[in-house]
């Protein structure tokens, strides 16, 4: 048959439904991504930190099942060559030494199965961590826990302290980095190369693109924090007596979830719109660590002022929340994030981190007016 004759045939391939045109999209964006050696490496390195808090989970629920172990932690982990070395430079090594045997001991009458000795146990437990750590998040919640006797609420509260600072510390400055290292190019690389003219001559429109570009810096968030915290809460339960501290814990998968979308959205969005306002993903590179490195120096510098008129540490407990420092707190992105994480695990009120809310939603919502906006411009002229 001569070609001319063949005419026009129908598709015979599958059919996608449009509301997933933006999966495509995204699905280039990671592919991209994980050509760099960097972000690998720190999908890698993310879940490094899974082992250390895998131990807190493995020591605290040997010490809630309340069974009589050989080995004294505290004094195993003061014997540590490195925290000894630590403390004999700075003179604290016969004070630490003492903390250890009294804080053993305590244990030892926490898992006791005298009431009368668990009660004192769990008191002095709880003293200690009000007086010796209280420079610790949320110390006073984990003591009133602990002295309070109730296995299913201590387990609950240290099960959430644990996931909330794996979520604040560790998990949150890889975040900052890897972000760093993917987003930036995302949008100027295709205003460089003028690739809205290939994906708005198919039938995308403006919001399936954004949604797939926004989509790429949310999977990779959720691969380093959602994901590895699911593990240990599983790992958590396997290592619990039985499967019934599921029904006391069932919340916390629920609150994983949650503190998630709270890193997602604004973090998505931010990266995202720096990336739409330049062709040169290297000044939305700079611009992505200004962000948080402008307003969180200039709390630290208002806390190393209030420091100073108390003739204090800037990182002392007192210091950081004296009501100046916790007001100016809302200038860093990296403060408003802990802070509503904090509410999503149950150890603040909302009113406490209302601001802090607030500030969080104002930044998306203006980034993705923003980014809608640059969007649109390609498709205007």
């Amino acid at each position: 048959m001569p070609i001319h004759e063949v005419g026009y045939r129908g598709w015979q391939g599958r059919k996608h439904s449009a509301l997933s045109r933006w999966k495509i999209i995204t699905k280039t964006g990671i592919r991209t991504a994980m050509q760099s050696r960097w972000v690998t490496r720190m999908l890698f390195l993310a879940w490094l930190p899974v082992v250390y808090w895998g131990i807190g989970f493995f020591i605290m629920e040997n010490t809630l099942k309340k069974q009589d172990t050989a080995v004294p932690v505290a004094e195993t982990l003061v014997a540590l060559p490195g925290v000894q070395d630590a403390a004999k430079q700075i003179g604290i090594a016969d004070q630490l030494k003492g903390q250890a045997k009294y804080i053993d001991r305590s244990i030892d009458e926490f898992t006791s199965d005298d009431e009368q000795r668990a009660a004192r146990g769990r008191r002095r437990i709880a003293s200690v961590i009000r007086s010796q750590f209280r420079g610790i998040p949320q110390s006073r919640a984990i003591a009133a826990a602990i002295e309070s006797g109730d296995e299913s609420t201590t387990r609950n509260v240290l099960w959430s302290w644990l996931l909330m600072t794996f979520f604040r510390y560790p998990q949150g400055m890889l975040i900052l980095f890897m972000i760093g290292s993917i987003a930036p190019s995302l949008i100027s690389r295709d205003l460089r190369s003028r690739a809205f003219l290939l994906y708005f001559s198919r039938p995308i429109g403006k919001l399936e693109y954004m949604v797939g570009k926004l989509m790429v810096p949310a999977v990779f968030t959720a691969m380093v924090t959602f994901v590895p915290a699911i593990v240990l809460y599983f790992f958590a339960i396997m290592m619990s007596p039985d499967l019934s501290v599921f029904w006391s814990t069932w919340d916390i998968p629920l609150r994983i979830a949650a503190a998630t979308l709270v890193l997602i959205l604004p973090v998505a969005s931010i990266s995202v719109m720096l990336s739409s306002l330049t062709h040169e993903s290297r000044f939305a590179n700079f611009a992505w660590f200004a962000v948080w490195a402008v307003g969180h120096g200039a709390w630290v510098a208002i806390l190393a002022s209030v420091a100073f008129t108390r003739k204090g540490n800037p990182f002392d407990s007192a210091v950081m929340q004296h009501p100046v420092s916790e007001q100016w707190s809302v200038l860093s992105l990296y403060n408003n994030l802990g802070a509503v994480q904090s509410w999503v695990f149950g150890f603040s009120d909302f009113a406490e981190v209302r601001t802090h809310a607030i500030v969080l939603i104002s930044a998306t919502i203006v980034s993705l007016i923003i980014l809608h906006n640059r969007i649109s411009a390609p498709v205007r002229l």
